[in-house]
């Protein structure tokens, strides 16, 4: 725009009230660098070690310029972050597990995997073209940083509370499990359940990151990994339970073959229970785009679809229904459906007839 050309009346450029909608759009991109920066910078490290401090000190030892810090320490003082008493700056006693580089739970490496460039969210507008392909493989993260960790737990703490309220006696022993989480799933539900061994089932890119998650849980041992898919399985053995976690979403055009091959896994008896996410009726929305375009960004796909009917799907491979439940999660409500084989199927002889035949 050439200003020369153009003449303003200052006093009439007053701002539509909609910039203000924006504006705190972009506060939060601002508050997020604010915070990758405290991490960035080692602020958060340091003030575990010497806070605290005034901020001279904080400037000299960091070496950051001191005409900006007083903005910044006061941008993570309104965050929660840090904490000022006169002149001196600390870091918030509740907060420091997160913050501190030396705690199990710091969140760095999770605020810097989202502007990594296999992370959709460093590039949504790239994500949600039709020619989007991940930059280079997921980083593995820690356990404790996994993005299905919650949701892992839950099903888990669900299934064996379950094994107790309807089976009783006899405890599955091996279990077949084919992993969108990339191991986080079997690695809770093994926990959860100290007497099953498990084949885990990823997808070929994941097979490292499982087997590194596994490893960390104890679990290498009981665990054994394999690449593959509901479509594509690479294991010939029964199974006494089979758990779908976030597993059919590539393989949805092919649902009924993917069903077929996976309840045939499935020994006498068994069960079976699909963990997905399902979209509305009609694919239509509802507040909470953000944790929408989360699932996308961590399963890079679309949810099932008619969770009305799923559970005549297991009924068509050979399998019992035996109803669906919800478990609620940060990530939105997880749908959970169950299917059984029967302990004695009825074979029907092809040599007996009815008198009328």
């Amino acid at each position: 725009m050439d200003m020369t050309t153009m003449k303003f009346d200052l006093a009439s450029l007053e701002a539509p009230p909609a910039v203000a909608v924006l504006d705190r759009v972009a506060g939060g991109f601002k508050a997020f660098q604010a915070l990758r920066a405290g991490y960035g910078s080692g602020l958060f490290d340091w003030l575990d070690r010497n806070g605290p401090a005034e901020r001279a000190v904080i400037a000299t030892a960091l070496k950051l310029r001191g005409a900006h810090l007083a903005g910044f320490l006061q941008s993570l003082e309104d965050l929660g972050l840090v904490s000022r008493q006169g002149s001196v700056y600390a870091l918030v006693p509740e907060m420091r597990e997160v913050l501190v580089a030396g705690s199990a739970w710091c969140q760095a490496a999770t605020i810097e995997r989202l502007l990594a460039p296999e992370c959709g969210w460093s590039d949504l507008r790239g994500f949600l073209s039709e020619d989007w392909t991940a930059a280079s493989a997921p980083v593995s993260p820690s356990p404790r940083q996994h993005p299905f960790l919650v949701e892992a737990r839950l099903l888990a703490t669900r299934l064996a509370a379950r094994e107790r309220e309807l089976r009783g006696g006899a405890k599955p022993r091996r279990l077949l499990c084919f992993d969108g989480g990339g191991g986080m799933a079997a690695a809770a539900i093994c926990l959860a359940q100290p007497g099953l061994d498990a084949s885990v089932i990823v997808a070929p890119g994941a097979v490292r990151e499982a087997m590194e998650l596994l490893d960390a849980c104890g679990l290498a041992e009981r665990c054994v990994v394999h690449p593959g898919s509901p479509l594509e399985i690479s294991v010939q053995a029964s199974y006494d339970r089979v758990v779908l976690f976030h597993a059919l979403y590539p393989v949805r055009k092919s649902m009924g073959d993917a069903l077929a091959a996976v309840a045939a896994r499935l020994a006498p008896g068994g069960e079976l229970c699909s963990a997905h996410w399902f979209c509305l009726e009609a694919c239509e929305t509802a507040p909470g785009g953000l944790r929408d375009l989360d699932r996308a960004v961590l399963t890079d796909s679309h949810p099932l679809c008619h969770v009305e009917t799923f559970g005549e799907r297991f009924v068509a491979a050979g399998l019992g229904d035996e109803g669906r439940e919800d478990i609620d999660s940060p990530c939105g409500r997880l749908k959970l459906h169950f299917a059984s084989r029967a302990l004695n199927p009825v074979v029907v002889s092809p040599y007996l007839r009815c008198s009328r035949c």
